[in-house]
Parts: C-alpha cells; sequence; structure tokens
C-alpha cells in the first residue's frame, strides 16, 4: 500500500489532467477554425470506428495488468511479458477488425489516406493503454500522467504544422495524431524494457489469466464507450456532417469538466487493487465523490453562463449551435461524475460483470432514443439521449454500489466539515512548502 495521502496523487494526476485539457483545447480550437463544422464531423468519424475497436481489443488488459501487479499475482517480469505478449495480439486484430469495419461503412468521405492514418494510429494506442496498465499497477502516477498530456502536447505542434501551415486538412489531423501517439509509445516501450526482463515466448497461463480478468473489462469499456461515441456514429448515418461537427464540439467542451473525477477515478483504482483496509477505502471513496460532485457542479453552472461568449470568439461564429449542444449536456455531464469515481472501486476489486450489467441497459436506452430524435433534433437530440443515458447509468450504479459495498446512501452524500478541511489543508502544506 502507498504511503502517500489520495490528495497527493489525485493532485497529480488531476494537475496532468488539467495541462492535458488545456492542451485538448487549444488542439480543438485548431481544427475546429481550420476545419470547419463539416471538416471537424469528418475527422471525429473516422476515428470513431477505431477508438471503439480499440476499446475491447485493448481486452481490458490496462485494468487487468494494474489488479495484476497491484495483488502480486505473478512475478513483475512475468507479468509485464504476458502484456507485451496479448499486446502483439491485440494490435493485428484491432487493426484487421476495424479495417473491415471501415469497408463495411465505407462512404464517400473516406478515402484510403485518412482510413490508413486512422489505422496506424491503433498499435501505438494499445501501447500507450498497456503501459499506463503496468505504471499504475505500481503506483508510478507520475509515468502515467506523462503518457496523459505528451501526447496531446507533440499533437498540438502536428496540428500547428499539418494542419495550420501546410494545409493538410483532416488527413494533416490525423497525420498528426498518429506521429504524437508513436513517439511516447516508442519512449514507453524503450523504458519498460529497460526495466523489466521481457520475454516473447508465448506464456498461456499468463496470458490467459490477463485476458480472463481483462475480458470483463473490455465489455465493460465497450459499452462505456458506445455510450459515448454511439451518437457520433447514428449523427452519421440519421443527420448531416455538419451536425456531427457541432455535437463533437459540443462533447469536447463539456466532457472537460470530469477531469477532476477521473484524476479521482485513476487513483481509486490503483488504491483499489493495492489497499486492504476496505472501510477506510470506503469512507476515502465517498468524500470523493461528494468534494468533485460539488465542484463540476459549479463548474457547470459558471459554463452554461459563459458559453454563449466565448464559443463563438474562441472557434468562430460557423459553430454557434455547438452552443446549445453544449448547456444540453450540462445536466449528464454532472450526474455522470457518480460513475467516473464509482466505477474505478468496483474495476480495482476485479468486478467487471457489475458495469457491464448496469450500463447495457443505460446503452440500449441511449440508441432507442438516437433514433427517436436526431431525425428531428439533429446533435441536440443527440445529447437529449446522452442525457437520459448517463442517468439511467449514474442512479443505478450508485444503488448497487451502495448495496454491494454496504455504504448507505447518507455516507454518500452527507457532507462534513472535514470534506473541505481536507483540501484547504492539503493546498495550504502545498503552497507553505513552494514557498
Amino acid at each position: 500500500m502507498s504511503k502517500r495521502s489520495f490528495a497527493r496523487d489525485i493532485t497529480g494526476v488531476l494537475g496532468s489532467n488539467v495541462f492535458a485539457v488545456v492542451i485538448g483545447f487549444l488542439i480543438d480550437v485548431m481544427i475546429s477554425r481550420q476545419l470547419g463544422p463539416e471538416g471537424r464531423g469528418l475527422y471525429a468519424s473516422v476515428l470513431v470506428v477505431p477508438l471503439l475497436v480499440v476499446s475491447f481489443m485493448m481486452m481490458g488488459v490496462r485494468r487487468s495488468a494494474v489488479y495484476h501487479i497491484g495483488k502480486q499475482l505473478y512475478s513483475d517480469d512475468r507479468t509485464v511479458s504476458g502484456v507485451i505478449q496479448v499486446l502483439m495480439i491485440t494490435s493485428v486484430l484491432a487493426v484487421l477488425v476495424s479495417g473491415l469495419s471501415f469497408l463495411y461503412f465505407k462512404s464517400k468521405d473516406l478515402t484510403l489516406p485518412l482510413i490508413l492514418l486512422a489505422l496506424g494510429s491503433i498499435p501505438v494506442r494499445l501501447v500507450l493503454s498497456y503501459a499506463s496498465g503496468i505504471y499504475l499497477g505500481k503506483e508510478q502516477f507520475k509515468r502515467s500522467n506523462l503518457i496523459n498530456w505528451l501526447p496531446l502536447f507533440l499533437n498540438l505542434g502536428g496540428v500547428i504544422l499539418f494542419v495550420a501551415m501546410l494545409h493538410w486538412s483532416v488527413a494533416g489531423a490525423l497525420l498528426a495524431l498518429l506521429v504524437s501517439n508513436l513517439l511516447v509509445a516508442v519512449i514507453s516501450l524503450k523504458k519498460i524494457f529497460s526495466e523489466y526482463h521481457i520475454t516473447f515466448r508465448p506464456d498461456k497461463e499468463i496470458i490467459l489469466s490477463l485476458i480472463k480478468f481483462g475480458i470483463g473489462y473490455a465489455f465493460a469499456l465497450l459499452i462505456m464507450q458506445l455510450n459515448y461515441r454511439v451518437d457520433i456514429l447514428l449523427l452519421k448515418e440519421l443527420s448531416t456532417l455538419d451536425q456531427v461537427g457541432y455535437y463533437s464540439l459540443g462533447v469536447a467542451i463539456s466532457d472537460k469538466l470530469w477531469q477532476l473525477p477521473t484524476a479521482m477515478g485513476v487513483v481509486v483504482l490503483s488504491r483499489t487493487a493495492n489497499m486492504q483496509d476496505e472501510a477506510l477505502l470506503n469512507t476515502s471513496v465517498s468524500r470523493l465523490l461528494r468534494i468533485s460532485f460539488l465542484l463540476v457542479l459549479v463548474a457547470a453552472l459558471v459554463l452554461w453562463v459563459l458559453i454563449p461568449y466565448f464559443l463563438p470568439l474562441i472557434f468562430g461564429g460557423k459553430f454557434i449551435p455547438s452552443v446549445d449542444v453544449v448547456r444540453a449536456m450540462l445536466p449528464g455531464i454532472v450526474i455522470f461524475v457518480l460513475p467516473r469515481i464509482l466505477n474505478s472501486r468496483f474495476a480495482g476489486k476485479g468486478q467487471p460483470k457489475v458495469l457491464i450489467a448496469i450500463f447495457l441497459p443505460a446503452l440500449i436506452a441511449n440508441i432507442i432514443l438516437n433514433f427517436l430524435w436526431i431525425p428531428s433534433y439533429g446533435a441536440l437530440g443527440a445529447a437529449w439521449a446522452s442525457n437520459v443515458s448517463y442517468a439511467i447509468g449514474a442512479i443505478t450504479l450508485l444503488i448497487v454500489y451502495s448495496a454491494k459495498m454496504k455504504v448507505p446512501f447518507r455516507d454518500i452524500f452527507r457532507f462534513q466539515r472535514s470534506d473541505f478541511d481536507l483540501a484547504t489543508n492539503f493546498f495550504r502544506k502545498r503552497i507553505l512548502r513552494k514557498i
């Protein structure tokens, strides 16, 4: 068990996430202004299939690696070697499945160069995900944080070069994404190979163990990713590319509010795999949930007021319809703070089946409502469908969490003075130490 406090680890992850958000925001601005609504819509639609396929073909190995390393089920060298072996298998499968998907969903907008660039990004995304799982299993948050922000930093440079300066349009944006992820993937692999004794002889036992634990995570992650991405797939089929552009920008802005609960979720996942004191962990998770929910609620209210002013100013008048999309998504963003933290608790305990049972009905509701609302309301209909889906998943997960972890609702939501004292004392110490 780590001797560092929750607050210290969360602050480190959050700082990385905030930096990543700033860089991602600049990337969004550059891409939106350079490509316009239709170009941004094409960029989002090209990536949606590889992202979904990668989500499943990761086989949940990132979280499975955290669990195996945290629980010391095998030696670190053996576990990491197994992760690399699974990486080689899933990379090939993911590229093949995505390639077949592009053939099936082929449209005149998807040219061969765009498809090849999208396919090329798949193996490097898997490398970054698996490497992050290894680092989190060892509670090496600084390294995991680097994987979080460095690809985005390099991606920004690539977008400036390939899109803004060379005017390579959507192909340039995809090339920037590929090159940035590739560079960090090579660095990560070099570091792992220097610290662990990696063998390539297939280790059937460890591979099956990783996949056995990971397959449940894979389905759970796929279902949750579909909840985030199915709107874009259906918008592309039931509406127009400019509606996809408006919606993808709305999502890119509104989901930035998830950075705090996401940072907390990363630490909860790692600590659940390494920590034995369940009662202390439940108390800490409830406190984190209360704090993050309150902060995200306040941030959502501020965003609601400011979005009509800063969105056209920053992204251009062509994206004014995205203002209503952002506002429409905020209720779902706020309530989905709960799963952002609580799902990591079940994942760290090796219980992905719980997440599948909860979020599959939410996904089905999302798909049905998208078919009903997108033809009439476009991007707004997709946003409303997401809100309903998020609410179903969040409320159900909260009920199940309370029952399984034996934590009464009043203990989850009852604010205490110590909640605020914790944050105040921590940041005071950090500031004084820097002084």
